[in-house]
């Protein structure tokens, strides 16, 4: 059964898209802070779950255990969004600044 988390309604348009998006994935736009596009890799994520473990307000699992950003993940501060990010062990989670430029993981 294919299941679609909620998806949140986040704008991009004054955001630029990275030249190295993941083929599938799931996007998280913040407004402000360094911080702008939060991206999960769907096909490398492994259901760790440590990101939803460390930020449980930016990442959230589906039912077949990848994750995902939901609405209301603005809340949370960047240092915790940098946190849950660094925890995956497989790096499956990218954020970005404002020009598209990756902020993590690191190149």
């Amino acid at each position: 059964m294919e299941y679609d988390p909620p998806i949140n309604t986040d704008s991009d348009e004054d955001i630029a898209m990275p030249e190295d998006m993941p083929d599938e994935y799931y996007q998280g736009i913040r407004k402000e802070g360094k911080i702008r596009r939060i991206v999960v890799d769907k096909q490398a994520c492994i259901g760790a779950m440590s990101c939803s473990v460390v930020a449980p307000l930016v990442f959230q699992m589906d039912e077949e255990d990848i994750a995902y950003i939901p609405e209301g993940h603005e809340a949370s501060d960047e240092e915790t969004i940098l946190l849950g990010a660094q925890s995956c062990p497989v790096l499956a989670i990218h954020l970005f600044d404002k020009d598209g430029k990756k902020i993590f993981p690191e190149e």
